[in-house]
């Protein structure tokens, strides 16, 4: 609302042209009806004023801009024509706590993010224990030294622990040698997955998503004060009062910015402030892995029998043989059954592996940049003595 007072109403002849508001002369050697026009002057002009100084014309439908003086403002150099004409009033602190926007400015102009920190704490990787496993099967074999003939497997339960098994009986005349294998060291599971946990320094867990934390939200107001300046290196800014507490009053540096290029900041508005719609890319941990077994010595004794109970009647086919990759044992034609077997451990050591992972991986940057150049925040007002 215009707040200045209205001058009275005036005739304009020719020598209205010379106040700016342009007069109609005669056509053909006719003359015109004088007309009235309105104009508007500042609350503080003399009598006197002229219209475009501290008056203005009504332009038929509005009235003319109005200078910054007159629409309540100051104008402030810039010193750049980088930025954009209108200030904002600029809020900064954590997101859980921003405020409405106060009634001198009460249009959302912009949100927006800095700060950024990606921080995962990722869990440490550890390994489960390797195993040693006795061999799951003996190779029966109908030909002498294990030469490949008609090759039986004598197969012993999943997870065997040694004790005695009867898979089949094996009537004499129907094998001639034993390949036994050796047992082996089964891998080591990784333990640990990559936990992403906030850092000590996040307020509130909303200010922290997928391991990226933002130390800082921005809350711009767009500000009601629309006068104009003499000058084009200044603009106008609200002056009837200062901004609320938490409230500074800032220009926003036009668009694209390069941050390789920032702008300086006026000397009215010296404080820089860059600000981030949001992030792209991603960072998680890399997954656990566990090496080889190091230092296992995985030794066990086998014994075959001709009892399926693994008696000693009728003779045992052998007793306490230390298993090998390969070793075979020749009956050399012995007319004898195969009923069971059985296994004890000599060594049961699998070793230790060595954990690897649970490291950072990849990238995350913040995108679409504001710069803002600010003033001081007001200060605070003294407490009121009781």
């Amino acid at each position: 609302m215009f707040t200045g007072r209205l001058k009275t109403e005036f005739l304009v002849a020719i020598v209205a042209s010379g106040l700016g508001i342009g007069a109609t002369l005669g056509a053909n050697g006719c003359t015109t009806e004088p007309w009235h026009a309105t104009v508007y002057c500042l609350p503080d002009a003399s009598p006197d004023a002229d219209v475009n100084g501290d008056c203005f014309p009504d332009s038929g439908n509005s009235v003319e801009p109005m200078s910054c003086k007159a629409a309540g403002g100051e104008c402030v150099p810039m010193g750049t024509s980088d930025f954009r004409e209108k200030a904002v009033l600029l809020w900064m602190g954590a997101e859980e706590e921003a405020p409405d926007c106060p009634p001198k400015a009460d249009g959302v102009f912009y949100t927006g993010y800095g700060d950024l920190s990606v921080s995962f704490q990722c869990a440490p990787c550890t390994c489960g224990p390797a195993a040693c496993a006795l061999p799951s099967a003996i190779a029966v074999d109908s030909a002498s030294f294990c030469q490949g003939g008609n090759v039986t497997s004598y197969q012993a339960p999943m997870e065997w622990d040694g004790a005695c098994t009867s898979p089949a009986m094996l009537p004499s005349g129907t094998f001639a040698s034993i390949k036994l294998a050796g047992p082996t060291v089964s891998p080591c599971e990784p333990i640990g997955d990559p936990i992403p946990e906030p850092p000590s320094f996040a307020p509130k867990p909303v200010s922290f998503v997928n391991g990226i934390y933002w130390g800082k939200y921005a809350k711009a107001c767009q500000g009601t004060v629309n006068g104009i300046c003499e000058s084009t290196s200044e603009t106008c800014l609200p002056s009837a009062e200062p901004p609320p507490p938490g409230f500074r009053q800032c220009v926003q540096y036009t668009l694209p910015v390069d941050e390789e290029n920032l702008p300086k900041c006026p000397d009215t508005f010296p404080h820089q402030f860059v600000f981030y719609a949001g992030s792209k890319g991603k960072v998680e941990c890399s997954a656990c892995e566990c090496g080889e077994p190091v230092g296992a010595k995985c030794e066990a004794a086998i014994s075959a029998y001709q009892d399926p109970a693994c008696g000693s009647l009728p003779k045992p086919l052998f007793e306490n043989v230390p298993a090998d990759q390969g070793l075979c044992i020749d009956f050399a034609g012995s007319p004898y059954a195969l009923g069971a077997i059985e296994a004890q451990w000599i060594n049961n050591d699998p070793g230790t592996c060595e954990a690897s992972g649970g490291e950072l991986i990849g990238e995350v940057k913040a995108v679409d940049p504001r710069v803002f150049c600010c003033q001081e925040p007001p200060l605070s007002p003294p407490p009121q003595d009781q």
